[in-house]
């Protein structure tokens, strides 16, 4: 064997491990489906408080309900048309590019 040959055998062995990019996607995927969750959970004790607040508001603001009521119907329609809009564009999205797929769901 030559030294070149040596050299070389020596710098194969100690090459750095082929990268699994599949793998590294799908671990990331996982890694940031966990993160989204934890903050989810995060924010529940907010939710709570704030549901709180509102149900003690209902005495002070439920008399102002008849004429309030009146005012914000056209902005409630709006809303109620946004999150259809936003409903039907997110299963539009995912009914033509395949969706999100879990981290390890079979492809």
């Amino acid at each position: 064997m030559t030294p070149e040959q040596k050299l070389s055998a020596l710098f194969a062995a100690e090459a750095p491990p082929a990268r699994d990019y599949v793998f590294q996607a799908r671990m990331g995927q996982a890694i940031a489906l966990r993160r989204a969750w934890m903050t989810v959970a995060a924010l529940v004790p907010w939710m709570v408080a704030a549901v709180a607040v509102l149900w003690a508001l209902v005495p002070v603001v439920g008399p102002m309900g008849d004429s309030l009521g009146a005012a914000l119907r056209p902005a409630g329609a709006m809303l109620a048309v946004a999150v259809v809009t936003a409903g039907v564009a997110l299963w539009m999205s995912r009914r033509f590019h395949g969706g999100f797929r879990g981290p390890f769901s079979a492809r």
